[in-house]
């Protein structure tokens, strides 16, 4: 049997076909779960169009680019990152590896800078019971925003640190013994992460603008 194929599979693509299976049943249930909160930002959408016309602009949508073109770069990056590992090109892996972690880290900076500026301009998801009261406000369109982008940027983040653990993994091991299947499950994860986020990009930066 070889070096990178573990028992109980009978050999290499058998156990790829099965990485490749478990990994598309987790980023199913991923699809769920993000689609449940979509569904939540078609509903108030609907119901309070106003909403996104007062608040929608105040997103920067430039920034928003800027992010979004990092991402795809990322996505590019993690691509070759599996390629290299299919080809036991140990350097270039470790290289391809490192620059989505750098992109995906530039990400979630740039994300973390937009949250500081909404944050000093009072621009919460928190309810003023003082001002605007419990019903539909600045405070309902941001909540759905830190929510949507929040639990984006919590898979970036986990993301990276799978990345990372890769990347030592790959550091450690001599090319000849480098298995490629666990960088062909976490390439799959980043690319669903990446989409997941052309999703957000119009739905919150570009399509509130037009409301």
């Amino acid at each position: 049997m070889p070096d990178d194929v573990r028992e109980p599979f009978a050999d290499s693509q058998h156990q790829r076909d099965a990485v490749a299976l478990g990994m598309w049943a987790f980023l199913g249930q991923e699809v769920l779960f993000f689609g449940v909160l979509f569904v939540f930002y078609t509903s108030l959408r609907v119901r309070h169009p106003e909403l996104f016309a007062a608040y929608g602009p105040r997103l920067d949508w430039r920034l928003a680019t800027i992010m979004t073109a990092t991402l795809l770069v990322s996505s590019f990056t993690m691509a070759l990152a599996v390629r290299f590992a299919f080809t036991r090109a140990r350097r270039a892996l470790l290289v391809a590896l490192a620059a989505t972690m750098a992109l995906g880290a530039a990400f979630l900076a740039m994300k973390l800078w937009e949250y500081a500026h909404h944050f000093a301009r009072g621009e919460t998801p928190f309810v003023d019971l003082a001002g605007n009261g419990p019903g539909p406000g600045p405070h309902s369109f941001f909540g759905l925003y830190f929510v949507l982008t929040g639990f984006h940027a919590l898979h970036v983040l986990g993301g990276l640190v799978v990345l990372a653990s890769l990347w030592l993994v790959a550091w450690r091991t001599p090319a000849a013994r480098l298995r490629a299947t666990p960088t062909m499950a976490v390439g799959l994860y980043w690319h669903f992460v990446d989409i997941v986020w052309l999703f957000l990009f119009p739905a919150l930066y570009l399509a509130a603008r037009l409301t």
